[in-house]
């Protein structure tokens, strides 16, 4: 029997917070994932790998607060804030499709706001 959206979900979460890209891929991406971001349309893992190292660009050394997760069936939803040493991530939310144990469709979206404390 496949994992539950919920099993999913929280198991992408462990593998990103200990920076196992790779592993999260295996364990719960589809192969022809699809990713849709304000900035690109793509599929499959190499698309997650663009936008994992998009980010890692944007905020260094994040740390990362799930502020709400929300699922119902085979979907998700994700709300989130980071904050980094370049700036800091407001209004996150990656929405997911979960279907058969794995991650088929994500899409992500955050406000990049530069930072306002003295460094």
């Amino acid at each position: 029997m496949p994992r539950s959206t919920s099993e999913v979900l929280d198991s992408h979460l462990r593998f990103r917070s200990q920076g196992d890209l790779e592993r999260d891929l295996l364990e719960n991406y589809a192969d022809d994932v699809v990713l849709l971001t304000l900035n690109s349309n793509m599929s499959g893992h190499e698309a997650m790998r663009t936008s994992a190292a998009r980010l890692k660009e944007q905020l260094p050394d994040a740390s990362f607060k799930f502020v709400a997760k929300q699922v119902s069936g085979p979907y998700a939803l994700l709300i989130w804030t980071a904050t980094s040493r370049r700036c800091d991530a407001v209004e996150g939310a990656d929405s997911f499709v979960i279907e058969a144990g794995k991650i088929v469709f994500q899409s992500i979206h955050y406000k990049l706001v530069p930072l306002s404390r003295d460094l």
